[in-house]
């Protein structure tokens, strides 16, 4: 979740070696932060105490933009998922990224209950 609002080497850094994050190193456009911080199931303060408080009003702040300009992008095209051609969607329950099912090469909604996009079902569940 903190690679959503820092670069990945920071979120390390944070989680390893108990470094604050500062403000400066907030991501303060809210088009650039992760769809997946307004699904409802995600609680960001979950991660609070990786940040200073004034970069954690930043996050806040950057966060409240996004909600009100809430779009749910395709993680491969990049297009609005809404705004599609009525094509159906997924999302990965890892990632908790949007996906048109033609970008992601499936005709029909998977049997499986959970579904994960190539990256999440590639990757080490440490990452």
């Amino acid at each position: 979740m903190l690679k959503w609002f820092v670069e990945k080497h920071i979120a390390k850094r944070a989680i390893k070696q108990q470094v604050m994050i500062e403000e400066d190193q907030v991501e303060v456009m809210p088009e650039k932060v992760s769809d997946a911080v307004l699904d409802d199931n995600v609680d960001v303060h979950l991660i609070r105490k990786y940040f200073t408080a004034d970069a954690w009003l930043l996050l806040e702040n950057v966060l409240d933009r996004k909600k009100i300009n809430a779009v749910y992008t395709c993680g491969s095209c990049c297009h609005d998922i809404s705004e599609s051609d009525g094509s159906p969607s997924l999302i990965c329950k890892h990632c908790l990224q949007w996906y048109h099912m033609k970008c992601v090469g499936i005709s029909k909604l998977p049997k499986r209950k959970y579904w994960f996009c190539r990256g999440c079902h590639a990757s080490p569940a440490t990452e």
